[in-house]
């Protein structure tokens, strides 16, 4: 009783802080008085109390206390021992954190003796000499609160302690721990049995040091029972951990942001080993997740079970799934190589795959092996598919798919040889469907620089099949907005140009090489027919060589070839090509054109030109260009569209606005180009509404014409002809008759009948089924359609435009023309 009246525990507090200055290299404040607590065994009672931070963290106190409370044993005391009996941590609040540099908080620096050797550390004894043990039988916090904060990124992580009780009966008995805490919020209770303190504290023991530890959030529980040879470094461990989720979703709050699928009715069980490499090595595992509503994953998806297993480390991997994709059935089921060789640092092995996804009666698997599967080398895996109906899929995709049917397709995956990260290959792939069929190779490489190689051949492809099936899919359902509809963009500013000012994507050329060859025996497309399709695309350092592309269509054989040199500041483009006999309809279905005609067009072109843009290009074109169609049709409201102002300074475009079809026996166009300067001569149309033909200049880079057009008209048996210019903007150009040339071209009366807007409507009804003769002397297409050609009129064939080449018709100098735009507009 003397002694303890007489105590004063304040008057230790320099020797207290003096101590912990010396061992951890920090500065410990007793802010507040301390005492001897009232009870039946010695209580020393503190309060306020806080534990410095390094210089440079987010603030003074790594930790503070609001009150600890510290029960003695006496008699331990006489041994020099020191039995804490009890310690009560009342609201520690504790901060571990790492600065931007990353050196953490929690790493102490003991002060050193002036005199003791450089990095030594003397241990902590009595003043008698004789080393003093420490030792904690019961540990109790009440509102703790552990955080962690990374200075990098600022993020802070929250371990809150309402409740943490931590008891053993003496040091070297087991501890047992109960806790109520929280993580970011989220509570969890924390219970278990761990090896002795005394042997926690022996950084030389190797003897395992047993945990058992189960953890409870709601109706989840995961627990793990075994031991460590190392447990403060978290090391050697062999383990047995499992776990029951009722639903996953519960542990999306201790997951560090990663948000799991709706699974159900999960259960797990593993063995945890150690055994010095970077990842554990993981055995007796088991996996079984139970039926599952997955649709806010897949649309349509529900799983019925999911199991995994693998009997040990260098066993397979087995797993089996099943389910419905909407009233679909899907499974999947695969057999890997063993988890061990996932280990980084395993040695290199065969890991063998083998794996099958059925979903809505269609099949794909992979089978093979990948040499080095942590490296992703090596790999040799056959792929195959089989679909009945691609549209089936479309839930799966997340996006509507076309209804093609009965598709096929296998092939052999290999990855470059750095690995998949530099490229991948597949071999003697094989794609069949009821549409067409296509093989051959292909490779993709990723190093040094992206490159594409494929070299592909089909027997047959429809594509008229292919786009029937697409446009039978159904359009995508409107989003629901979830905010106020943003205000529409204002309206894109169209250029006034026939030929766009809007740079070409040349630069597309620079970012890749690519060598493609593609062979097709039967392309059907636009209701016709071509054979013998072949074409090779060589791509590289930005220089583009198409050459051959080569068919034979339904009126001969096509031959071509472009080329493009991206490399240069205003790109040099050429193309070749001379196609006897594309579709008419293919042609304006390509344009996204109705179908307004009918027959087979005829394509003869050297053109070549430089520059960014479309207009660049026109602007420069140097070469040839013919068009011919020979026997067809021409819907009328495309001749009104084309020849709209023509017809109206002949009075007869109301007949031609009433639409229907007219018989066309021949079109014919030949331009030669100059620097941007195109001479056309002859244009020559007949049909059934209209007869015609002219010459003249269109000038691409400024976009204007000057055409002399002869109508030809039928009065009383006599053919008139009524001459035209055409002048302006290809736009918009201006359409009069040419007085002089007619009163030229047609004698007395008749010729002064037909100038102006005074044309009879007899004259007008003869221009309908004009086409037999031209001035009733010649038919016009002979001689029209050799010129497109590039052939010598038949003789006897010239047309009485030809002979006179308009030198007489008084029409104003040539302006000039553009092939590209001059066949659009002709075709639109």
């Amino acid at each position: 009783a003397v002694a303890i009246g007489r105590f004063n525990p304040n008057a230790y507090k320099p020797d207290i802080v003096a101590a912990v200055k010396r061992a951890t290299g920090r500065d410990l404040a007793l802010n507040g008085e301390i005492g001897l607590k009232a009870s039946l065994w010695p209580t020393i009672q503190a309060n306020d109390v806080s534990f410095a931070n390094p210089p440079g963290f987010s603030r003074p106190q790594m930790a503070s206390l609001q009150g600890v409370e510290l029960q003695l044993g006496l008699l331990p005391l006489l041994s020099r021992r020191i039995d804490i009996e009890r310690l009560v941590l009342i609201k520690p609040d504790i901060l571990l954190e790492t600065d931007t540099a990353g050196h953490p908080n929690w790493q102490m620096t003991p002060e050193v003796s002036p005199s003791a050797p450089a990095g030594s550390q003397a241990p902590v004894q009595s003043p008698g000499g004789t080393r003093t043990e420490v030792s904690v039988a019961s540990i109790r916090i009440q509102d703790g609160k552990l955080a962690y904060r990374d200075d990098r990124t600022g993020k802070i992580t929250t371990l809150g302690l309402p409740r943490l009780e931590a008891t053993a009966s003496s040091p070297d008995s087991p501890l047992h721990l109960d806790a109520d805490a929280a993580y970011n919020g989220t509570g969890f209770t924390l219970a278990g049995d761990t090896g002795s303190l005394t042997r926690l504290q022996d950084p030389a023991a190797t003897a395992p040091w047993p945990v058992k530890l189960t953890l409870a959030v709601g109706t989840t529980k995961l627990s793990a029972d075994g031991s460590l040879t190392q447990p403060l470094q978290g090391k050697g461990y062999d383990l047995a951990v499992k776990g029951t989720v009722p639903d996953a979703a519960a542990l999306a709050p201790l997951l560090q942001g990663f948000v799991p699928p709706p699974l159900h009715d999960v259960s797990f069980a593993a063995k945890v080993t150690d055994t010095g490499g970077s990842l554990p090595v993981v055995s007796a595992l088991t996996l079984h997740v139970g039926p599952s509503d997955l649709s806010a994953e897949v649309h349509g998806l529900t799983l019925d079970h999911l199991d995994l297993a693998a009997a040990a480390a260098d066993q397979p991997v087995k797993a089996d799934a099943a389910g419905k994709l909407g009233d679909q059935p899907v499974s999947f089921a695969a057999t890997t190589g063993p988890l061990s060789g996932l280990l980084s640092g395993a040695k290199p092995a065969p890991f063998p795959v083998d794996a099958t996804f059925k979903a809505a009666g269609a099949s794909v698997s992979a089978k093979g092996s990948i040499a080095d599967v942590t490296a992703m080398t090596g790999a040799n895996l056959a792929l195959a598919a089989q679909i009945p109906d691609l549209s089936a899929l479309s839930p799966l995709a997340r996006r509507a798919m076309p209804a093609i049917k009965q598709i096929a397709f296998h092939g052999t995956l290999t990855d470059a040889a750095g690995g998949f990260r530099d490229g991948a290959a597949l071999h003697g792939l094989s794609l069949t469907s009821t549409d067409g069929d296509l093989s051959g190779d292909a490779a993709i490489g990723l190093a040094p620089r992206t490159n594409v190689t494929a070299k592909l051949q089909s027997n047959r492809l429809d594509l008229d099949a292919l786009q029937a099936a697409l446009d039978q899919m159904p359009a995508a359902p409107p989003q629901t907005p979830t905010s106020a509809p943003e205000p529409p963009p204002a309206p894109p500013k169209h250029s006034q140009r026939l030929f766009s000012d809007q740079p070409i994507p040349f630069d597309l050329l620079r970012v890749a090489d690519a060598d493609l060859a593609l062979s097709i025996a039967d392309l059907r497309s636009g209701g016709a027919n071509y054979k013998s399709i072949a074409t090779h695309a060589v791509l590289k350092d930005g220089k583009l060589a198409v050459d051959p592309f080569a068919a034979d269509l339904p009126g001969g054989h096509l031959a071509g070839s472009a080329s493009a040199d991206a490399t240069q500041p205003a790109p040099p483009v050429r193309v070749v090509l001379r196609a006897p006999g594309l579709a008419l309809k293919t042609v304006l279905a390509a344009a996204h054109e109705p179908s307004y005609a009918s027959g087979n067009l005829e394509v003869y072109a050297d053109l070549h030109g430089a520059g960014d843009s479309p207009h660049a290009i026109a602007a420069t074109l140097d070469g040839y260009l013919g068009l011919a169609v020979a026997q067809g049709t021409i819907d009328n409201r495309l001749l009104g569209s084309l020849l709209g102002k023509v017809m109206n300074t002949l009075n007869a475009l109301n007949l031609v606005g009433k639409g229907g079809d007219s018989e066309l026996k021949c079109f014919g166009l030949r331009m030669d180009a100059a620097h941007g300067i195109g001479t056309i001569k002859p244009l020559a149309i007949s049909s059934s509404l209209l007869t015609m033909t002219g010459a003249g200049t269109i000038n691409l880079g400024e976009e204007s014409l000057s055409l002399t057009l002869a109508p030809q008209a039928r009065v009383a048996g006599t053919g008139v002809v009524i001459p035209l210019t055409v002048v302006g903007p290809i736009r918009d150009p201006a359409v009069k008759v040419n007085e002089a040339g007619a009163v030229e071209k047609n004698a007395g009366t008749v010729a002064g009948a037909v100038i102006g807007n005074a044309t009879p409507l007899g004259i007008v009804g003869g221009l309908l089924g004009g086409d037999k003769v031209f001035g009733g002397k010649t038919d016009i297409c002979p001689a029209a359609l050799a010129a497109a050609r590039g052939q010598a009129a038949p003789e006897g064939a010239k047309s009485e435009a030809t002979k006179s080449e308009g030198a007489k018709s008084g029409a104003a100098k040539p302006a000039e023309v553009n092939p590209g735009a001059l066949l659009k507009n002709l075709l639109r």
